[in-house]
């Protein structure tokens, strides 16, 4: 018998099922970003951190709840620091120097949720770390601390029946809201250090025992290990990245690789394999789009996308498709 020098992670077939014209959204932490990442290049309906990178589920939950409310920014909810406005719900990508810009940038973006949320089929939430800040003035918890003092904040760790009770509710009104909407809780692989190796792993720990609750409790709700992926399968650093606490590009392909297989249908996994060839080629840098070959690679790219439509009309491959169509235009011109 072959000695296995690795242990792998079994993940079972999910009920839940993926497909081509399916929607996602995804929220949570950078990690969200890395998947959504796949996701896009996969030339399928996902919504990547559209509020930014949220790291704890009390922030995500209280994100979820102004989305389904339709909770619009007031001004005088925006605090000035640095010159700049913020808001402690929201990412520092909506902050700026203008209040009233930042008001508009911030609802433009919970209206455009609002929609998404109503209608996708699968929320992908990633908890990054059970511990908060909390406001000292007002006991409120932030998803962004905008670089404010420290002294502006206390920092504690949530307790598991806390994420439960949260997420219970959130769960059955988010269930009304949408009620076809199917969640896939996963955790971090990404770890934070600052807390050292002990506060790192009860706060994952934390997570773990909340999302297995809610698991649990409701139907259409499970969970991916992309964390254990990382910790029993890839346990090596060659798998992270210099900064030795990222997971590296490679190993997020791989924890792709093994959520499609899990979790995609087999019409899904085809399409996400002929559209690696439209990200491919969009990628392809074109110097002289007059040259022969440069056309010869535009024509074949602009027919790959239209027998891709012709087996996948549900998918939207229209920004592919021009994209090819206006270099070729300029040449033929």
């Amino acid at each position: 018998m072959q000695n296995e020098f690795r242990t792998v992670v079994n993940i079972k077939r999910f009920d839940l099922s993926i497909d081509v014209g399916s929607e996602v959204l995804l929220l949570g932490s950078c990690f969200s970003d890395h998947i959504g990442a796949r996701f896009v290049d996969s030339r399928l309906k996902a919504v990547v951190n559209p509020f930014g990178v949220v790291y704890n589920p009390w922030s995500i939950a209280r994100l979820l709840e102004r989305t389904m409310n339709l909770e619009l920014c007031e001004e005088d909810e925006l605090i000035l620091h640095n010159e700049h406005w913020h808001h402690f719900d929201f990412h520092g990508v909506f902050s700026g120097a203008d209040k009233t810009d930042v008001s508009k940038k911030i609802n433009q973006t919970l209206e455009n949720t609002h929609e998404i949320l109503g209608r996708t089929d699968y929320l992908v939430l990633t908890f990054g770390t059970s511990y908060v800040y909390e406001r000292v003035d007002t006991s409120g918890i932030v998803a962004n601390c905008h670089k404010m003092p420290t002294g502006f904040f206390s920092r504690y760790r949530l307790e598991p029946d806390e994420i439960v009770a949260l997420y219970k509710e959130l769960i059955v009104s988010l269930r009304m809201f949408n009620p076809g909407l199917k969640i896939l809780f996963t955790v971090s692989p990404v770890r934070h250090w600052k807390d050292g190796a002990h506060g790192n792993q009860l706060s994952k720990s934390v997570l773990f025992l909340g999302i297995n609750k809610l698991v649990e409790l409701f139907d259409g709700v499970e969970y991916f290990p992309a964390f254990e992926i990382v910790m029993d399968e890839l346990r090596d650093y060659r798998f992270y990245d210099p900064g030795m606490f990222n997971p590296s590009e490679q190993a997020v392909d791989y924890i792709w690789r093994r959520l499609v297989d899990s979790l995609f249908s087999n019409d899904a996994q085809k399409f996400i394999s002929l559209a690696s060839k439209i990200a491919k080629a969009r990628k392809h840098r074109i110097v002289d789009p007059a040259a022969s070959e440069s056309l010869t690679f535009i024509r074949k790219s602009i027919e790959l996308i239209e027998n891709i439509k012709l087996q996948f009309p549900q998918a939207d491959l229209d920004s592919d498709h021009l994209y090819f169509k206006n270099l070729l235009f300029k040449v033929e011109k």
